[in-house]
């Protein structure tokens, strides 16, 4: 009986080293994960928390300078024919700009260069009287701003205002021009108090991502133990070398998902997200070079639905992304649209041609597919310097094959092979490669980059 009480406590001793040995390093794992997830998360979400201010504040400066050139011209008529003394153009411009609104807050603002207000839509009592000393909420003398903002040909100035459809003051970008003929201010604001709302916004969807990811990972460290203890608790002394060996294979799995698990979602955060980013700076930039007010107005709508789109991905960063319009219409109406989208927003030359059924392509394959073409087509953008871009989509011998050759700069070999390394190619190859297909890149100096997509039609 001492013989076997010993044995019995020796394999239970056994057992809970074991126990404690194999779980050391998993709870250390564990923790890095978490600590990894949490600053990569903090990280982007101050990030993004910046680009969409950064950005929708552009936005707003050009909806200013919009609406602004709207009331100029409405009232560029009856100012131009008048004379500096002329009162009745002065009373009817007064009451073009007291009609001139525009959304749920939008109105037009007057003043005399002496701080008399002539026009105040939504504050009929305020209009005679003088506010040169009135200060914001914050102590900035905020019409003496507007004034010289005006006097200098124009220009921006941000303050607190009373929101009509709010009682506090919040925050105000205005944009004030003047009509010297007449010593006046005129100008208009949009209140940019939503920017914090949408960063916030931001900030607690990222949040609910990190508590989802975490209940995950909890949930994953409590299914290991359980699977661990149970392999502990079958454990004997005469069976150790293969408990150690089962204990080792399995470590190796759970580092092996966590790391492929990793990696995925570094692929869909450079493949999705950082690809509709990318798209919304270059529409915020192509407005510099934009001619018209269609112009504006298409850029500013398609940076706008971007934005969107990369709110929704964050949503479902841990599913595999998927494009709306290749869901909804197929692969070759979406690469015509990313054709399209090139080259008006970087002005090189993208033509789509195909001769395919889409019958023979699985829906992995246009994902891929389609993924492979829009990382291929930024990285001509960002460093071909080409001015034109050809992609081919065909079916040959029982293969779909992609190919998008572009007539930039090219590569020397040698900086082929380590620009083969980047994520983005190795996320193409990657992609490819996991559909049993084959990737082919070829380049030569001055003689532009062919990429090569290659999958099986089944």
């Amino acid at each position: 009986m001492n013989i076997l009480s010993n044995l019995s406590g020796i394999n239970t001793r056994l057992r809970a080293k074991i126990l404690v040995l194999a779980m050391v390093p998993l709870l250390l794992m564990f923790a890095l994960i978490i600590g990894l997830v949490t600053v990569q998360s903090d990280s982007l979400s101050t990030n993004q928390a910046d680009l969409i201010r950064t950005e929708t504040l552009a936005s707003k400066k050009q909806e200013l300078l919009k609406y602004v050139e709207l009331a100029r011209a409405s009232v560029s008529p009856i100012y131009n024919a008048a004379t500096p003394h002329d009162e009745n153009a002065k009373q009817a411009v007064i009451d073009v700009l007291n009609k001139l609104t525009y959304g749920e807050d939008g109105y037009f603002f007057a003043y005399t260069y002496d701080g008399t207000n002539l026009v105040l839509p939504y504050q009929p009592e305020m209009v005679g009287q003088n506010i040169w000393d009135v200060e914001d909420t914050h102590g900035f003398k905020l019409l003496q701003g507007l004034i010289t903002a005006a006097q200098q040909g124009g220009g921006f100035v941000e303050y607190y205002w009373h929101k009509p459809s709010r009682k506090e003051p919040v925050k105000k970008l205005s944009y004030a021009i003047g009509l010297e003929k007449w010593g006046w201010m005129v100008g208009t604001g949009v209140y940019i108090d939503d920017i914090d709302t949408q960063v916030m916004s931001l900030h607690n969807k990222i949040d609910e991502i990190i508590s989802k990811t975490f209940v995950g990972l909890g949930i994953t460290l409590v299914i290991t133990i359980g699977i661990m203890a149970s392999l502990a608790a079958t454990i004997h002394v005469n069976a150790q070398e293969l408990a150690d060996n089962k204990l080792q294979a399995l470590n190796r799995q759970l580092i092996d998902s966590q790391e492929e698990e990793r990696t995925r979602v570094a692929r869909e955060l450079h493949d999705g997200i950082n690809q509709i980013l990318v798209s919304v700076k270059y529409r915020l930039d192509s407005l510099k070079e934009a001619k018209n007010r269609e112009e504006i107005s298409e850029h500013l709508g398609l940076g706008q639905a971007s934005l969107n789109e990369a709110v929704t991905e964050l949503r479902r960063i841990s599913k595999d992304l998927r494009p709306t319009l290749l869901d909804d219409l197929g692969l070759l109406p979406a690469l015509e649209d990313l054709a399209k989208e090139v080259t008006t927003r970087s002005g090189m030359t993208v033509i789509f041609e195909h001769h395919l059924s889409v019958s023979h392509v699985s829906k992995a394959a246009e994902i891929t597919l389609y993924r492979v073409a829009q990382e291929a087509l930024h990285n001509a953008e960002k460093h071909s310097q080409a001015k034109a871009v050809d992609i081919i989509l065909q079916e040959e011998e029982g293969e779909i094959v992609l190919t998008i050759a572009d007539d930039g700069i090219g590569f020397e070999e040698h900086r082929l092979r380590v620009n083969a390394q980047s994520m983005g190619l190795k996320n193409m190859r990657e992609r490819i490669e996991n559909l049993d297909g084959h990737f082919v890149i070829n380049s030569l100096l001055q003689q532009g980059t062919e990429v090569r997509a290659i999958l099986p039609t089944k």
